[in-house]
């Protein structure tokens, strides 16, 4: 287990190694997040992992390793769950705005004290499925970590889509299968990128789309 107080530097150390900087302000906040998250888990089961090695990578980089394919200012988390992508990513640049959307009431109700508790003004957190949430305007960028296939994915956030938006969807493996079940314009969005984090040997893909069909030009 790693010492909160070291907590920082092993973050700080393994961000800058994937190209992203966190000064200490921000370093000080994840660290509070670390410890929300470890003292909610005991009660509300949040996340599988409870050590903060496994934490740090399986959780921390990995949502970190999105950081230099987020598009735009307007941002949303799809099924957010602990927070993750959505927190780390709303911690690491202060100047995005992030909805993060959350169906089960439990982990909505972390993400809203993990909100208040870290005084994150560019968190909004939706208490719901993505499917019936409805938005005063367009987002630029969608994110979804291990939330449902590539097809999935399409159906839930397609009231949402728009030929300017940006939709992340954070793999394992390299995502064939879920690349062929799509619809060919679909796939001519698609770009696959192998991402790589400091401590974890699993395989990592990103699969980023732009330009999606069906949307306003």
């Amino acid at each position: 287990m790693i010492e909160q107080g070291h907590l920082a530097v092993k973050l700080a150390g393994a961000a800058k190694e994937m190209g992203v900087a966190l000064d200490e302000h921000i370093l000080a906040r994840f660290v509070d997040f670390v410890s929300l998250l470890r003292k909610w888990n005991r009660v509300h089961n949040l996340t599988a992992l409870t050590d903060e090695q496994e934490i740090l990578t399986h959780h921390l980089l990995d949502s970190l390793s999105v950081v230099p394919f987020i598009s735009g200012a307007r941002c949303l988390d799809v099924g957010s769950g602990a927070g993750l992508p959505g927190i780390a990513l709303a911690l690491c640049n202060p100047g995005q705005d992030w909805t993060l959307v959350e169906s089960r009431g439990k982990k909505a109700g972390f993400l809203r004290e993990v909100t208040a508790r870290l005084k994150l003004d560019n968190v909004t957190v939706f208490a719901g499925r993505i499917e019936d949430y409805r938005p005063d305007g367009n987002f630029d960028t969608l994110v979804a970590r291990a939330v449902a296939s590539l097809a999935s994915l399409f159906n839930m956030t397609d009231h949402l889509l728009h030929h300017h938006l940006r939709l992340i969807a954070m793999k394992g493996t390299h995502p064939q299968a879920e690349l062929d079940a799509l619809a060919p314009a679909q796939r001519l969005a698609a770009r696959v990128i192998p991402v790589t984090v400091p401590g974890l040997s699993a395989q990592r893909h990103l699969v980023v789309l732009d330009g999606l069909p069906g949307g306003p030009t």
